[in-house]
């Protein structure tokens, strides 16, 4: 598996920045990853199934998601089985500081098969890394400029 954490401090509360994170159908707005999602609107809650269409490490792709955890202004996580073995857990955290929010975005991926693992080991890693560092900054730009919290 490979793991990757990263965090950024946005000017919202901690609910704001999470219920707008865990709307996956605005993933599109602020992920480059994700190209389309087909999900009930507003913050998903555990149990939830949604689909995503993805561009991730130079490739695309499908992932099927469900919502495993839930609480609302603390922690939200999913876990994604996609098409060509990836299976992945993504997890949202957010505490309290001072003017805001600090986001944490957890990504725990494996990639099944010899060969998409040494790709992964080669290229997709640090592809993937560079479009989940863009991803946090445009979430604090989206959510900035709405001016949403």
């Amino acid at each position: 598996m490979t793991l990757m954490r990263h965090e950024i401090d946005l000017s919202s509360p901690p609910e704001a920045a999470l219920a707008y994170a865990c709307t996956a159908t605005l993933w599109p707005e602020w992920h480059p990853s994700s190209l389309a999602v087909r999900a009930q609107a507003g913050p998903l809650p555990a149990g939830a199934r949604f689909d995503e269409d993805i561009h991730a490490g130079g490739r695309p792709g499908h992932l099927t998601w469900e919502v495993v955890a839930y609480v609302p202004g603390r922690r939200w996580q999913a876990v994604a089985e996609g098409d060509r073995g990836l299976r992945l857990v993504l997890t949202y955290e957010v505490s309290p500081v001072a003017g805001g929010t600090r986001f944490v975005r957890k990504l725990d991926y494996h990639l099944s098969g010899w060969l998409l693992a040494l790709a992964d080991r080669l290229v997709l890693r640090r592809r993937i890394e560079r479009e989940s560092a863009v991803s946090l900054r445009q979430l604090r730009d989206v959510v900035e400029r709405a001016g949403r919290g």
